[in-house]
């Protein structure tokens, strides 16, 4: 808090009256101030400089001196810590995205699935992946989060055989990947996963386990079986063991939770003030990096203290409020509309990389705050296999917010997606729908959000594939090639391309935009 002098406390109330009144009569703007005065000049200027300058949060009001050498008035300097505050929170916001994002998944998994630390949890359908980030509709999913501070050094013991896996922490950089995608090759590995500062166990076997340092207290755990035939795919999730170190004579037998269609959760990042008691739950569990420590501090004067409660007065809850809208609108530009020059794009089309950011944040002499923030407002999760850009492996993603006449995606219109022949994908290709409101798989009254060149397309005599994007199936369209939108919601898509071929990453396979049908 900044307490007002009891004599001036109406004019700090009247703040944002005086700032805003007579339509900035007699002030001029930013650009008429003076600058690169040499010495003589500087210090007279503190005698003759303006006394009200238009600003974009209105009028600055300045005592004898203006601008350069007078006092800001009692209501200029209240509405400019109020401004202050305001940034702060809006740029705190973004700051926060990927952490509040993980934050709310694990609260599902404690809170709505009931598991453990460690505990696995399976996503086996699209309904069940309903609550997460931008989630495929085809590949089952199983999560395990982990508080190391109570359990101490976890063993995660990984199976031989064709998995995939990460470790995350609870900012979403990638820690290690498993399986096929990690160093162990898919021949299996004892993984020792410790928190900040924790000791290894004096008995330990290096020779035996791979020792992880998690940069986070809480870690992530996320698994792929690569089967095709789904019970030998089962069989090898069940192969996975997570359990303390300390337990490693005795593992403790523990269900694998599976969640059902009909369960109701999410993991986007909520709105409004939730967003901020989320984050400060977090922050409390969580340790305090080095990186993060000014972040912290500019949160502070909205009562938003690490291991202090939170109890924001209603000038603090007002700006918090505020900021979290505007915070939200921030994010959605940044990742809607991207303009950080990322050159991300293929060819001349609409169709933007997702991976922007790097698996840990870093970039040159930057962590990379607004790259990390477009990725984890519509995504989750982070490998570096996903980042293999080798012909033939993995996965390439795409993503498109806009029609091929750089308009938004909204739900009420028909659109097209023309996919010429031979698209560039060794194994399959497949394209899903997202609304923008929560960044999960659309939900719609035919219960199919994606089409893929697995499930059954019509083809033209060319070998091309058309798919449609609208509310009503439209005439002549087999269903197969029609996904349904939702009038009054915007969407966005990604088209996957999974063992993307060397015309991909070339750019010669001529993808082409959305197109509105009028």
């Amino acid at each position: 808090m900044y307490p007002a002098r009891p004599s001036s406390i109406i004019l700090w109330l009247a703040a944002p009256i005086l700032l805003a009144g007579c339509a900035g009569f007699g002030a001029i703007s930013p650009d008429e101030v003076a600058d690169g005065l040499s010495v003589e000049d500087f210090r007279s200027y503190g005698q003759t400089s303006p006394e009200r300058i238009r600003t974009r949060m209105g009028v600055l009001e300045f005592g004898e001196g203006g601008f350069a050498g007078g006092y800001p008035t009692i209501g200029t300097v209240g509405a400019l810590i109020d401004e202050m505050d305001f940034q702060r929170a809006t740029q705190a916001y973004i700051w926060a995205v990927p952490i509040v994002s993980y934050a709310e998944w694990l609260r599902a998994h404690e809170e709505v699935f009931g598991a453990a630390d460690g505990q696995l949890v399976q996503y086996p359908t699209a309904l069940a992946k309903q609550g997460i980030l931008t989630a495929n509709a085809t590949t089952p999913y199983v999560i395990a989060f982990a508080d190391l501070t109570r359990t101490g050094p976890l063993i995660l013991d990984v199976p031989e055989g064709p998995s995939a896996g990460i470790v995350n922490d609870m900012w979403q950089r990638g820690v290690l990947d498993f399986g096929v995608s990690g160093p162990d090759a898919g021949k299996g590995a004892k993984l020792l996963l410790l928190a900040p500062g924790m000791e290894e166990p004096a008995d330990l076997d290096r020779a035996r386990y791979r020792v992880v340092r998690n940069p986070t207290n809480i870690v992530f755990i996320g698994i792929r079986a690569l089967q095709l035939d789904p019970a030998e795919a089962q069989a090898m999730l069940q192969r996975f063991v997570i359990h303390p170190y300390d337990q490693r004579e005795d593992p403790p037998e523990r269900p694998m939770i599976v969640v059902g269609d009909d369960v109701d959760w999410g993991q986007w990042q909520p709105h409004g003030m939730a967003y901020w008691e989320s984050l400060k739950a977090i922050l409390d569990r969580e340790m305090v990096e080095e990186r993060d420590r000014l972040m912290l501090s500019m949160l502070e004067s909205l009562g938003l203290r690490k291991s202090a409660p939170f109890e924001p007065d209603a000038r603090q809850r007002r700006l918090l409020k505020e900021a979290a809208v505007v915070g939200e609108a921030m994010a959605k530009a940044n990742t809607f509309d991207k303009r950080i020059g990322y050159g991300s794009d293929y060819g001349d089309t609409q169709w933007d990389q997702l991976m922007v950011v790097s698996v840990d944040d870093r970039a040159d002499s930057i962590d990379q705050l607004y790259r990390r923030a477009a990725f984890t407002w519509e995504a989750v999760t982070r490998g570096r296999a996903y980042y293999i850009e080798k012909p033939g492996i993995g996965q390439q993603y795409r993503t498109a917010y806009m029609d091929g006449d750089g308009q938004f995606l909204v739900g009420s219109r028909h659109y097209t997606l023309k996919m010429p022949p031979d698209p560039p994908a060794k194994t399959f290709w497949s394209v899903a729908v997202y609304d923008v409101n929560t960044r999960t798989l659309i939900l719609n009254d035919e219960g199919r959000a994606a089409a893929s060149s697995r499930t059954g397309l019509a083809t033209s005599e060319d070998g091309s594939v058309t798919i449609h994007f609208a509310p009503q199936q439209p005439e002549g369209v087999p269903r197969e090639n029609w996904i349904q939108t939702n009038a009054g919601e915007s969407w966005f898509t990604y088209l996957r391309f999974y063992g993307p071929t060397e015309a991909y990453f070339e750019q010669t396979y001529p993808l082409q935009d959305i197109q509105r049908v009028e």
